[in-house]
């Protein structure tokens, strides 16, 4: 993990009374799917009045979230799907939650992509940037699926 990076200890509480977003969805494992999927939560989370200029940060975060649900967790197995859901109450807070069928992973052995000899790569910065991006993340089901979320007001 990135030095100084504390991952937060619980997600925002949303007043289910009160979710202006609630998505579920299945997502077949493609980076077509990838594309869409990140196109229509983006577009219904604007409504929740919680991303405004958060939108490219919060498309960025999803994205990648997504793609290693999908070809990390999934392997790009096609006949396995994604479990997104998204939450977001105006005003508050956008929560998402992406799972894949895979066997997870740890995410204290994944490598920190600041270090020198993994700057030069092409990949793994894919938690790097949800983390920089969102103001909390967590993993969950033994590394299969991943939380975070943006607050309103938030730290960017």
């Amino acid at each position: 993990m990135p030095p100084g990076f504390t991952p937060a200890s619980s997600p925002p509480r949303l007043d289910r009374r009160g979710l202006t977003l609630r998505l579920r969805l299945a997502v077949p494992s493609t980076a077509e799917a990838v594309r869409r999927t990140v196109t229509r939560i983006a577009a219904s989370a604007a409504r929740t009045g919680c991303l405004g200029p958060r939108r490219a940060d919060f498309e960025i975060a999803l994205h990648e979230a997504l793609a290693n649900a999908v070809f990390h967790g999934n392997r790009g197995v096609s006949d396995r799907t994604v479990k997104v859901r998204a939450y977001g109450e105006r005003g508050k807070a956008l929560l998402v939650a992406v799972r894949d069928e895979g066997s997870g992973f740890v995410p204290e052995d994944v490598p920190d992509p600041t270090q020198p000899e993994r700057r030069h790569l092409h990949h793994g910065r894919g938690l790097f940037l949800i983390r920089e991006l969102t103001d909390g993340l967590i993993h969950r089901k033994g590394g299969r699926e991943l939380v975070f979320w943006l607050v309103c007001g938030g730290k960017h």
